[in-house]
């Protein structure tokens, strides 16, 4: 019983931790590309992999040059 317990907390901290690293992998892409950032963090927060995959779809090619 208390290893069922175990697996299902583990899963629900990976997946937890796995989406928290893809909303901040989305939110520094979509800002490094010029799109609005704030905005793709919420939709794959609220969509999660559809939401990531939307953003792979859409998201423009190149990333804009950083002034030096």
């Amino acid at each position: 019983m208390f290893e069922i317990a175990g697996i299902l907390i583990g899963s629900i901290i990976v997946f937890f931790i796995i989406s928290i690293v893809l909303c901040v992998w989305v939110y520094r892409d979509a800002e490094a590309r010029g799109k609005n950032s704030a905005l793709w963090l919420i939709i794959v927060l609220i969509a999660g992999l559809l939401g990531l995959i939307i953003w792979l779809i859409v998201r423009p090619k190149e990333k804009i040059a950083k002034p030096k």
